[in-house]
């Protein structure tokens, strides 16, 4: 093959996408020679009818097809999510590349962070859904009315009806956004310099998949071809991500399930993580089904096999700890209080001292969406959330370059590439001989886990347990293979009501 003829829609996300493709390509047959097409949609002539009373099958997509069907393009690139759950005859989809962001992200202008009543800028019912609940208790200022608005258009044009009408937020998938970034970052021209610009008058919020799940498919591209064309196949074969086609596919098997369409308040993720896979699946069906569902499925290896022959375990539910009490540390508050234009990371609500305040021009991300309510109703502006999935997982990326990171937390914290400031110092307590008779352990740190055994070596063969991330990283370095993980200690703890 000589020639290759790439098709997409005509917005500047869907040729960046385009060409994200045809490098991948070129990377494996660099004597292929690329050719780049584009083509309006009946979903891009039409941009005042809102996408949920649009036909629910292929309004950005079936003009793109008619095109592979007729032979003018040899393979088409789409946003996966765009693509109706069931193909029609003719073609298919065959390759996927690394999927961008799953997440959504919430532009808001700094002027409405006060406001009660806002107005958020969606064409779509999932995030109106599942952000009406969330959004008053993500928020520092609790807004009691929140009205969703229709918005059509391209990224640019989205962007540009925020900031010149009276809404006060606008939500889209962070993965156009940093595919837009990033081509416009790596341009010679003077477009970083109007997105530093535009973005002067507007701060954001990485929303978790936890309570926004995302669209069957976000981020991830499709690779769309005749199914007839054996030589395309065989090409696409070769730069498809096996693990993104196999989440994806299955997102959209469960969309299927209640109806499938852009029309649907369902959002569901499947990540794909080293440890496993977590499903998350929230929203209302057509029948008025609530559903809310996050289920972590781990791999083989971090499978907790030994739920039996329990005794005891610790902690019991609402314990408090046992190994360590806590001293403040006043000094911490002028060191928090000087940070500037940098990454705050908060393991829990508590680890910030009292009264102290973080400069407006930081990003704070906190390790779960417990710390992040609670830091809102203090007051806070939180970016995003690690989602419980250990912080190094779900790192924020602050979209106009790289920042120094901060994590606020106890004297013991193990140092990573986030500098260490101690709020707290923990103080040894004598340990208690329960500890000693307990089967079966859940430690919320891996601090815990080294003072008592340091001094209860016994407790070494017992069946460990803790949330994912840096705990669980630290833990499995000194007892291998002997620590499992969960999402949060509740789920630890009903399987260890269920066994016992």
């Amino acid at each position: 093959m000589k020639n290759l003829r790439i098709i997409s829609r005509k917005s500047s996300l869907a040729k960046i996408q385009a060409k994200i493709v045809g490098e991948k390509i070129s990377n494996i047959y660099p004597d292929i020679d690329i050719e780049y097409l584009s083509k309006e949609t009946q979903g891009d002539i039409d941009l005042t009818t809102p996408l949920s009373k649009m036909p629910a099958i292929g309004v950005f997509t079936n003009d793109i097809r008619n095109e592979l069907i007729s032979d003018k393009a040899d393979i088409a690139v789409h946003s996966w999510k765009d693509l109706p759950v069931e193909m029609e005859d003719g073609t298919d989809v065959f390759a996927t590349i690394e999927r961008g962001d799953l997440r959504d992200i919430l532009l808001f202008k700094k002027e409405s962070i006060d406001k009660k009543n806002i107005n958020i800028l969606t064409s779509s019912p999932r995030r109106s859904e599942n952000l009406s609940a969330f959004l008053p208790v993500a928020m520092p200022a609790q807004p009691n009315l929140i009205n969703f608005l229709d918005v059509r258009g391209n990224i640019a044009t989205r962007i540009e009806k925020l900031i010149n009408s009276d809404a006060d937020g606008l939500v889209m998938a962070k993965a156009a956004l940093d595919r837009i970034f990033e081509s416009q970052l790596k341009s010679a021209n003077l477009e970083k310099e109007k997105i530093k610009e535009i973005f002067s008058s507007l701060t954001w919020m990485i929303l978790p998949l936890s309570k926004n799940p995302s669209a069957p498919a976000q981020g991830a591209l499709a690779i769309e071809a005749r199914s007839d064309d054996e030589e395309i196949k065989s090409l696409l074969k070769e730069i498809n991500n096996e693990d993104v086609f196999l989440s994806v596919n299955k997102e959209r098997k469960i969309l299927k399930k209640y109806g499938g369409g852009c029309h649907q308040k369902i959002g569901v993720s499947c990540e794909s993580l080293k440890m496993g896979e977590v499903l998350t699946l929230k929203g209302l069906t057509e029948n008025g089904e609530i559903l809310d569902q996050k289920e972590f499925s781990p791999r083989q290896k971090f499978k907790n096999q030994n739920l039996k022959e329990i005794t005891s375990y610790y902690p019991e539910e609402g314990e408090k700890s046992l190994l360590f009490d806590r001293i403040e540390i006043s000094e911490s508050v002028n060191a928090i209080e000087s940070i500037k234009n940098a990454g705050i990371y908060v393991s829990r609500a508590n680890a910030l001292p009292k009264g102290v305040k973080i400069d407006h021009t930081n990003i704070i991300w906190t390790s779960g969406i417990e710390t992040w309510e609670n830091l809102a109703k203090l007051g806070f502006w939180i970016n995003g959330s690690s989602d419980s999935l250990g912080e190094e997982q779900c790192e924020a990326e602050n979209i106009l370059g790289d920042i120094k990171w901060y994590k606020v937390s106890h004297n013991l914290a193990s140092k990573g590439k986030k500098e260490i400031i101690s709020t707290y110092e923990l103080v040894e307590k004598e340990i208690p001989e329960k500890l000693t008779l307990a089967t079966h352990f859940y430690w919320m740190s891996a601090s815990s886990f080294k003072y008592a055994l340091k001094n209860k070596p016994e407790i070494e063969n017992a069946n460990h347990a803790c949330g994912m991330g840096k705990t669980f990283d630290e833990i499995n370095a000194i007892i291998p293979g002997k620590v499992y993980p969960y999402l949060k200690y509740k789920d630890w703890l009903d399987k260890i009501r269920q066994a016992k």
